[in-house]
């Protein structure tokens, strides 16, 4: 991605008297308290940072060293949200607040806006030290009155409660899936958010026009920070996806690794019960669907992916081909142990290596689909 270019001048204001160029605007009208010297300092520094974001050489010196990880990738993720293209159909970013939060701490508001439509609203977390002014995300601002609790390899940060039962399920699923990929066990800072749009926000985001009205999800930010999918203590469907990506390399098969977090982890997204449901919950789902619809070809779910199980309570984005994919992991740990899961997940991209993979392992083509899985889902393994 190129460098981003648009170079505007600031705007002077009534409370600000700045005259400089830098990657944003200034909002008619902005006050800020602080003085003028300081404000001056604050914006020069995150013009410098922007650059070096889109120049991919991150000023680290620009960055909090607290909870460094983080906030590197948290910056990186930054890079190109206000870029231009060559119809200048793009998102400018202005300044739109600035204010103190004690201890020497700012928060500074940054929108990007084109026309009448609005993109981004951001928020960075200002701290003020004897070098200069250095930028963080301000999640440990925003959760600075939450409790901690951990539990194993697991720390949890929520304003509440939690369910400490279902903490050590995620526990135990986070140890035994490194301890059978024979790669070592992590430990996660996990924050409790009621939906997705809970867990942008107190990273710092307001509004992300790629993602609103979006819920039933939670987030990442490497190495270590996950945020919960509606208030759901197990996080193990994308912890699965994190340790299988330390095995299969860049290649990944969607589907047969869905399949694997479905079977190992759960579903990720939460049914109508609140909490995201395993296989074992799932597959009692399936029989009475198929049950129900004796004429549907389970080739055609796997392909056709229709929500099928709202009814049953687990609605998309639970989606039914990668927990029949669950399914087929199962029964090739079964056949095959851990030795045949990561052949699976090494099988490279496309549904077209997935089934050669499942064919070579236990037998499974397009022509005996239906038969083989059928009889898998209604397999009683316990």
């Amino acid at each position: 991605m190129k460098e981003k270019v648009f170079i505007i001048l600031i705007l002077t204001t009534t409370s600000l008297s700045i005259n400089a160029q830098t990657q944003f605007k200034v909002a008619d009208g902005l006050y800020s308290s602080l003085p003028d010297s300081l404000t001056n300092q604050i914006i020069n520094s995150f013009d410098k940072l922007l650059i070096s974001i889109e120049k991919e050489q991150l000023d680290t010196l620009l960055i909090d060293n607290k909870n460094m990880d983080l906030n590197r990738n948290f910056f990186r993720y930054l890079k190109g949200i206000g870029n231009r293209d060559i119809t200048q159909n793009y998102f400018q970013a202005k300044l739109i607040n600035l204010y103190p939060v004690g201890n020497r701490q700012y928060m500074l508001m940054m929108s990007y806006t084109k026309n009448d439509e609005i993109g981004r609203i951001l928020n960075f977390l200002v701290k003020e030290t004897n070098e200069g002014v250095v930028f963080a995300n301000p999640l440990e601002y925003n959760t600075k009155f939450w409790k901690t609790t951990t539990v194993g390899t697991i720390t949890y940060f929520y304003p509440d409660t939690i369910d400490v039962e279902r903490a050590e399920v995620f526990n135990q699923k986070n140890v035994l899936m490194a301890k059978k990929l024979n790669i070592p066990v992590r430990n996660w800072d996990v924050y409790m958010c009621r939906n997705y749009q809970e867990a942008i926000q107190i990273q710092g985001c307001f509004y992300e026009f790629t993602r609103n009205g979006v819920f039933n999800s939670g987030d990442i930010i490497d190495p270590k920070t996950l945020f919960s999918c509606m208030n759901d203590e197990d996080f193990s469907h994308d912890v699965l996806h994190i340790y299988a990506s330390q095995i299969r390399g860049k290649e990944r098969n969607s589907v047969a690794e869905c399949g694997l977090a479905y079977y190992w982890g759960n579903a990720y997204h939460s049914g109508i019960a609140g909490k995201s449901p395993g296989l074992k919950e799932l597959i009692p789902a399936v029989q009475h669907y198929l049950k129900s619809n004796k004429e549907i070809k389970l080739l055609d779910l796997f392909d056709e992916r229709p929500d099928v199980l709202a009814e049953y309570g687990y609605p998309k984005p639970i989606q039914i081909h990668q927990i029949i994919s669950g399914i087929i992991c199962r029964e090739i740990e079964r056949q095959k142990g851990v030795e045949g899961i990561i052949e699976l997940l090494k099988s490279g991209r496309g549904d077209d290596n997935y089934f050669k993979s499942i064919n070579k392992l236990i037998g499974i083509n397009r022509e005996n689909f239906d038969t083989k899985v059928r009889k898998l889902i209604f397999l009683d393994y316990d």
